[in-house]
């Protein structure tokens, strides 16, 4: 019971913490309090709510979660006790598990909000696009280009990417050796959290100023089949990115070690999800480099095809720092061994 107890309270002081800095902060204020609605019930509510509401429940399941695993001892309970130590004796020195448990919780405190909110704002659009699409289902069979267009491509892509912000939201929240998807380690370079950061809020509005962004999800060309084929492409592309997060299962998160997975697909490529939204990427910037092209506006040609290799880059960044972390493992090291290509089967 005093493990418990212990586990419990250091878990819901970081969670208070967590909150009240959050309502506090400008950017979150601004990011957390989206009015959405669902079409269904013509619901209409405030990300906030959802957000108060995954508190609350995540409050209540830690009981039974902490007593389950009432012989563990929480990533919080561990930095409570570090800061205690430090206070008693500034000389102390931190260990390996007080940092890897400081690191973890930073990983999620910066990771949690982003992906509560975009999974609020994906559950709203799947289903507001199953509404619409159930209204017109007449139209698959009599029009289906015009219903790919307005709604069955949005349906599709809503729900690849409502699967993906499930799984790591999940995995963000939930730790245990029970669960196999115990954080090992987390990178403390400067260069991966770099690489990583610069891709999401708030700092990804800084990277887009710099470079930026010029792609599109739904990309438009004139010719119905290129159109049908080519964006068929991006939720194939798209469907093998959350398949990568569906495969991790237990273990999706950034910037962490939480065990090795070699499953569909990463026994082919060791670095899926990167290859397959790069790709998506391109053939979502394809309109515009064709445009431009046509126009023999080469400026604009150029400065569209600098900003894709520039994010493209950004990403291949990612892929060796997170090689560089996981190598330090010797399952990783294996795993190399037997998964020879970083991105493309048989070639690279």
């Amino acid at each position: 019971m005093l493990n418990f107890f212990k586990n419990y309270t250091s878990t819901l002081a970081f969670i208070f913490i967590a909150y009240f800095f959050y309502r506090e902060i400008p950017f979150y204020q601004n990011f957390l309090i989206k009015d959405l609605n669902i079409k269904f019930i013509n619901l209409n509510f405030n990300t906030l709510i959802i957000y108060k509401a995954i508190i609350i429940s995540y409050i209540i399941l830690l009981i039974p979660f902490y007593t389950y695993l009432e012989n563990e001892k929480s990533k919080a309970r561990k930095i409570i006790n570090y800061i205690i130590k430090k206070i008693y004796n500034l000389k102390y020195k931190i260990s390996k598990d007080e940092k890897i448990s400081i690191l973890s919780w930073i990983v999620k405190l910066f990771f949690i909000p982003l992906m509560i909110l975009w999974l609020t704002l994906h559950v709203s659009t799947m289903l507001n696009n199953i509404y619409y699409s159930y209204n017109d289902i007449s139209f698959l069979t009599t029009e289906f280009y015009l219903y790919f267009n307005k709604h069955l491509f949005w349906l599709l892509l809503s729900f690849i990417l409502f699967l993906d912000l499930l799984f790591f939201t999940l995995w963000y929240l939930i730790e245990s050796s029970k669960f196999k998807n115990k954080i090992k380690s987390v990178d403390s370079t400067f260069i991966w959290w770099f690489v990583v950061l610069i891709c999401y809020p708030p700092l990804n509005s800084y990277t887009t100023d710099l470079i930026w962004w010029y792609s599109v999800n739904f990309p438009f060309f004139n010719n119905m089949y290129i159109h049908l084929i080519l964006n068929i492409s991006i939720l194939i592309l798209m469907w093998i990115y959350t398949r990568a997060s569906v495969s991790l299962w237990l273990k999706a998160s950034n910037l962490t070690n939480r065990w090795i997975i070699n499953k569909w697909p990463y026994k082919y490529v060791r670095h899926p999800a990167y290859i397959s939204k790069n790709l998506a990427w391109w053939i979502g910037w394809l309109p515009l480099l064709i445009w431009n092209l046509y126009n023999l506006d080469l400026k604009n040609f150029f400065i569209v095809l600098f900003s894709l290799i520039i994010w493209t880059f950004i990403y291949y960044l990612r892929a060796i720092t997170e090689e560089k972390h996981l190598s330090k493992n010797k399952d990783y090291v294996k795993y190399k061994e037997n998964i020879k290509y970083k991105f493309i089967p048989k070639i690279y």
